[in-house]
């Protein structure tokens, strides 16, 4: 039997062994499977590659692989030489890595000479300190993305003066049927009184036409004459019936002086159909959005911070800031009706973000500072409101072709006519969908005006109207600031790191030096003497595993076993000495100590030995350290 087959044969009950002994002895085995299927030799070098380096110097050897087209190798040949090569010298390059890395516990992997139950050890530690590193990072780093700022009061603040929010009244009947009456029998009826009754509902109904009146709008319009119809856009028809605003109003208050209703209340037209606002950011006209004048203020020694006016019919009323666009977003917070008088105590709270919060993405702060992003159809400054109006202007854009004739004209993009009715009815359930608008934030200066006293009185029909008024001055504001920014991250990475690996910025360069610069040179530089080590490693047969349970000294050689190149190879005691106590001094004084081997290698000069393959000097098995095992 020869001792490749006494090696199969002692490895197959070895296998039996650690199978039978437990997991952590079959995780083991597979371990030592790897490190046998990488120690498995490869298709050997080209012949022609050997026998000109015994033959020729180096420089002759080029000479001739260049000019002898016998010997020469492909290209293919070539690359794949040059691959082997590479991987010799990566390995050598890991071993020399592990050997000489800041990173704690790697150099006890790698050492040779160390026991295999040692180096497994340190492996588990260096692994449980891997994972727990990248565990925490992994924790630190979700808390960056999804919670990074924090709010709290702003304390060095105190309010001069306050915007009066905007405060938008939406007549239920939004048409002046007179009015009405009067454009149809001039234009559509040809001043036919029969069809100018039959046509006044359609104008009427679009004074109020949104998503929810769309259908009703279509069947309306069916009795009209397309060429009468198309004489103007529905935005105009619909300002040629809209009711007025001295229809709308009796009286009003501000501040607690008396106005004039109609100097302050401005026409808008919306999804929630014609509306006068109060103090809006823009007013409507039958063409175009256009911008309104200076906000009006509220100053702390005002004598009544508050606006009252008196409806002239049932109407909502909104109540939101002025930053805002009024739209679908919005919700009627008083429902007031005639004979009531409403009194609505409201409060003001205004949060901001600081400027360091710039370094962070919109996701993670959960907010756009309102000149971060321009808007294509409202270009001032980004709000929400306005930014979700938008969406919606967009995706109807892009369903029927039209753009709404409730939204903002643009200028290009022509207006929905009767005949499009039909695919915003269609398609309203996709337009409206605020899921589809998922890229709209809320703005990092925001304003909310709360409600916190609402009271209606119906018992005094003499004295009727809407109060809005602040319960308290405004002296409270939010501020949010950066609580775990980019340094902050990266002083908690580095820490971490340190703490359970003794990693650093500089530990990531060195192993990107080791595998890839060094890796390079090397074969570059020392090419021929990796042709040869390869060689012999191909030659070398694979060493015998042992997975015995029992513990035996790595400074030994075991009777009757095979040295290996990963074992330090000791000479055997002289024959003629005695055995049993008298030899075990003697076996005390040839083991090698561990600290001192250690301490050696470190001394060893960093240039690529020979490994003892030097064909002028030849191998001695008793006094040469074998490195070519490089991996552990």
């Amino acid at each position: 039997m020869t001792s490749r087959q006494a090696s199969i044969k002692d490895f197959g009950g070895q296998v039996i062994q650690c199978w039978v002994a437990g997991p952590w002895l079959r995780f083991s085995f597979f371990c030592l499977l790897v490190v046998r299927a990488r120690n498995v030799p490869e298709t050997e070098m080209p012949q022609e590659r050997r026998h000109h380096h015994h033959s020729h110097a180096p420089g002759q050897q080029q000479q001739q692989h260049h000019h002898q087209p016998g010997h020469s190798a492909t290209r293919k040949q070539r690359a794949l030489e040059t691959l082997v090569i590479f991987r010799r010298s990566l390995i050598y390059q890991t071993k020399e890595f592990f050997q000489n890395s800041t990173l704690h516990g790697v150099r006890y992997i790698a050492e040779s000479g160390r026991p295999i139950g040692e180096k497994f050890m340190w492996f588990c530690f260096t692994s449980i300190g891997a994972v727990t590193a990248l565990v925490i990072i992994m924790s630190l780093w979700e808390k960056f993305q999804t919670n990074p700022t924090i709010t709290g009061l702003d304390t060095d603040f105190h309010n001069q003066n306050v915007v009066f929010p905007t405060t938008v009244v939406c007549p239920e009947a939004a048409f002046d049927q007179e009015k009405a009456y009067a454009s149809v029998y001039k234009s559509m009826a040809n001043y036919d009184d029969a069809q100018a009754q039959l046509y006044t509902p359609f104008l009427e109904l679009i004074t109020s036409l949104s998503f929810e009146t769309i259908r009703d709008a279509k069947m309306l319009a069916q009795s009209i004459p397309k060429d009468q119809l198309e004489e103007n856009t529905i935005r105009q028809w619909a300002f040629e019936a809209h009711i007025s605003c001295e229809s709308t109003f009796v009286s009003c208050k501000y501040r607690d002086e008396e106005i004039q209703c109609c100097d302050h209340f401005e026409p808008i037209y919306t999804e929630h159909g014609f509306c006068y606002a109060f103090n809006s950011r823009f007013k409507s006209t039958a063409t175009e959005d256009v911008r309104t004048g200076a906000p009006h203020d509220l100053y702390e020694t005002d004598k009544k911070w508050a606006l009252f006016f008196v409806p002239n019919s049932t109407s909502r009323i909104f109540i939101f800031s002025n930053e805002e666009y009024f739209g679908s977003d919005f919700n009627a917070q008083i429902d007031w009706s005639e004979s009531q008088l409403v009194e609505v105590r409201i409060s003001k709270k205004n949060t901001y973000t600081t400027d360091d919060a710039r370094q962070l993405s919109i996701g993670q702060r959960k907010c756009i500072f309102s000149d971060e992003v321009k808007l294509n159809y409202f270009p001032d400054a980004y709000t929400f409101s306005s930014c979700m109006k938008q969406c919606r202007m967009n995706k109807a854009i892009k369903l029927c072709k039209c753009n709404p004739p409730f939204y903002k004209p643009i200028a290009n993009v022509p207006m929905c006519m009767v005949k499009d009715f039909d695919c915003l009815d269609e398609f309203k359930a996709n337009i409206t969908n605020i899921k589809d608008c998922l890229q709209c934030e809320l703005s990092c200066s925001k304003t909310v005006f709360n409600i916190d006293k609402l009271i209606k009185i119906v018992d005094r029909p003499e004295s009727t109207g809407v109060l809005v008024e602040f319960l308290t001055w405004p002296i409270i504001r939010y501020k949010r600031e950066v609580l775990f920014g980019w340094v902050d991250l990266l002083v908690s990475f580095g820490g971490i790191a340190s703490l359970f690996l003794g990693f650093s910025l500089l530990s990531g360069v060195e192993i990107i030096y080791y595998f890839t610069l060094r890796a390079c040179c090397m074969v570059y530089k020392n090419r021929q003497e990796l042709y040869e080590i390869e060689e012999r490693i191909q030659k070398e047969p694979p060493p015998a595993i042992d997975l015995k349970l029992s513990l035996r000294s790595h400074s030994r050689q075991q009777v009757g076993a095979t040295p290996t190149s990963a074992v330090l190879q000791v000479k055997p005691a002289m024959e003629g000495s005695q055995g049993g106590a008298s030899q075990g001094p003697q076996w005390r004084k040839n083991e090698k100590d561990y600290s001192s081997f250690a301490k050696n290698l470190y001394r060893t000069p960093k240039v690529l030995p020979d490994h003892g393959y030097n064909s002028t000097n030849p191998r001695n098995p008793w006094t040469t350290y074998d490195h070519s095992q490089y991996m552990p």
